[in-house]
């Protein structure tokens, strides 16, 4: 029988005293704070998202705190949203699965793991040019997101991850490869003839440019912290091989038994 095209029941995390409840309040609040106080221009301004946005002269600095603090903060309305309704709607299924300090656990890695992959490649000037300096912040939750949203297709690799119905394997590995490959096109990384296609996509300023300027190793660094909890919590897959050399040595021992 196949399946429906859409689920006959989506289940949601319900609000409550947890984790993820007071994470998404947390961050839908501090950016209505910042957008009560003029927006993420006006308080970058003030110093604001330098001092708590995520930059390699912060880090270099001594100001670790950035590795976490850098994610309640957004650059817009549309950013927040994009993440909130991830976060939750992901992190809702994985906490069934693992329970909420994993789970927890596994958010907090992505944000750092993505910030640390952030700081060591996100070039200086991703379009090349001046444009963007290396002092410019990184903000928002994508690494966490991303950690959550590949442990769960890691989870459950066979499952279908509605709406777009394909396999959670499948969406996972699109997802990483699109990161990886829109990173290698970056204009202000200069690989030979990647950079060059790249420059061409920069020059449309309303779309191209904006590609370049998301931290693509970010969202690497976050995917690869899920990649890696959950190899270590399921441990290493087992092949076709192992099963059947392990089966052959336990016929072999009934065998001498005999």
């Amino acid at each position: 029988m196949k399946r429906p095209f859409l689920p006959l029941r989506l289940s949601v995390h319900q609000p409550g005293a947890d984790w993820l409840t007071v994470l998404t309040a947390l961050l839908v609040i501090t950016h209505l704070v910042t957008e009560a106080l003029g927006g993420p221009e006006t308080i970058d301004a003030t110093g604001f998202y330098s001092l708590f946005g995520l930059s390699r002269e912060g880090i270099l600095g001594g100001q670790v705190w950035q590795l976490l603090t850098y994610s309640f903060l957004h650059g817009s309305l549309l950013h927040l949203i994009i993440n909130v309704v991830v976060i939750y709607a992901i992190g809702g299924r994985v906490t069934r699965i693992l329970g909420s300090w994993r789970t927890a656990g596994v958010y907090i890695g992505g944000v750092v793991g993505g910030g640390l992959l952030h700081i060591l490649l996100f070039p200086a000037n991703p379009l090349g040019t001046s444009m963007i300096s290396s002092s410019f912040p990184l903000v928002g939750a994508s690494g966490g997101m991303m950690a959550l949203l590949i442990t769960l297709v890691s989870l459950s690799p066979d499952s279908r991850m509605w709406p777009l119905m394909i396999s959670g394997k499948n969406l996972g590995r699109g997802i990483m490869l699109s990161a990886l490959i829109l990173f290698l096109f970056t204009p202000g990384l200069a690989f030979p003839g990647l950079s060059k296609v790249g420059s061409w996509v920069a020059r449309d300023e309303a779309l191209g440019a904006s590609l370049f300027l998301i931290s693509h190793p970010c969202h690497i660094g976050g995917g690869l912290v899920g990649l890696l909890f959950t190899r270590r919590l399921l441990g290493k897959p087992v092949s076709l091989e192992e099963l059947q050399l392990d089966r052959k040595k336990r016929e072999e021992r009934n065998h001498s038994r005999n």
